[in-house]
């Protein structure tokens, strides 16, 4: 994991510079501050991820704020005489990344703050998982971008502009989500001596757990609709946008405990695969519903339809057969152990 990060993050900050400098997006100080924030970028991101796998949340928190300040306050000297800049803002990108990563490696416990050795690594193990989970993560992103695509082919684009108003200010019970999410996985990960029929409860509660959570945030953005709207965003975004996105999260939500605990316990690519078709129904709903009824407002809700169905395959088709599995081998396994204390006795 180590060694590829090392070669991920020298990689993407030597190839992301020289393409868009080439392109003329850049000059060559931007392309050089680009570089740097990107390789500082990467490696503070799994540093956060290996903190998540402590469960030390907490300390994530000190590496954001330390992140954070570190950028503000390059940009408050830099504002000072000049006027900022976008190299002001890749500069302060990089700073507040790299003071993140020194804060995350002072906060890792001792037995993780180490250096490994190029040999013995298993190069092949960990990009045949990375790569799923990589191609995995990137559904639900092309489906929003497909989605928005979509409402801007079949309505307007100024339609999608509302959509998005809607969406960004239902983002927060996503994060709640997302965050939840983070947890589960380490959490699964960390128990994988635990029976898979234990850990499949403990999902099922977490669904519960998480659309209660999400119904909170539902009630509370809709009732704070008329204030909070205008206050956050300059306007007041529809309310049907707001609502079908807030769907779309609770679909989300009921699939993000099961999902997390087949990538632990699951092959990752039928994970893809259902997930992929999920994604593909999706979007299919979202292209019969806006072109039937030109309303982009009810695409959220119609793309919660697919999310949903993707949560309860991946426990039915993947986990439950895989617990009906393990509970055979276990008592395959434990059969003669019991018939010897039989004979003993």
């Amino acid at each position: 994991l180590q060694l590829w990060l090392f070669l991920l993050s020298a990689g993407c900050a030597v190839a992301v510079p020289l393409a868009v400098w080439a392109l003329g997006l850049v000059d060559p100080m931007q392309a050089l501050l680009l570089g740097l924030a990107i390789a500082a970028y990467l490696v503070e991101d799994v540093l956060r991820r290996l903190h998540m796998a402590c469960l030390l949340f907490q300390r994530i928190v000190l590496m954001d704020l330390t992140a954070i300040a570190a950028a503000l306050l390059l940009l408050l000297v830099v504002g000072q005489p000049t006027d900022l800049t976008v190299t002001s803002f890749l500069a302060a990108i990089a700073v507040g990344q790299a003071a993140g990563t020194v804060a995350g490696v002072v906060a890792l416990p001792a037995a993780e703050r180490v250096l490994v050795s190029l040999r013995g690594a298993q190069w092949r193990t960990v990009a045949a998982y990375g790569s799923w989970r990589a191609a995995q993560q990137a559904l639900r992103p092309a489906l929003l971008t497909a989605l928005r695509s979509a409402v801007v082919m079949l309505v307007a684009f100024e339609a999608s502009g509302a959509l998005e108003l809607a969406r960004v200010y239902a983002a927060p019970a996503m994060l709640v989500v997302g965050g939840i999410s983070s947890y589960l996985f380490a959490s699964f990960a960390r128990a994988r001596t635990v029976p898979l029929g234990q850990l499949l409860r403990r999902a099922d509660r977490g669904v519960l757990a998480l659309l209660c959570m999400t119904a909170v945030c539902t009630a509370v953005a809709v009732a704070a609709l008329p204030a909070a709207g205008p206050l956050l965003l300059g306007s007041l975004p529809e309310l049907t946008a707001v609502a079908g996105w807030l769907a779309y999260t609770a679909a989300v939500s009921a699939a993000t405990p099961y999902g997390v605990l087949a990538a632990v316990r699951s092959n990752p690519s039928r994970i893809f695969l259902i997930r992929s078709a999920d994604t593909v129904v999706s979007l299919g709903a979202v292209v019969l519903v806006v072109h039937f009824t030109a309303n982009a407002a009810l695409a959220p809700l119609a793309a919660a339809f697919g999310a949903a169905l993707g949560g309860l395959a991946i426990r039915q088709i993947l986990l439950v057969p895989l617990r009906t599995t393990e509970t055979k081998n276990t008592i395959v396994s434990t059969a003669p152990h019991e018939r010897e204390l039989e004979k003993n006795a």
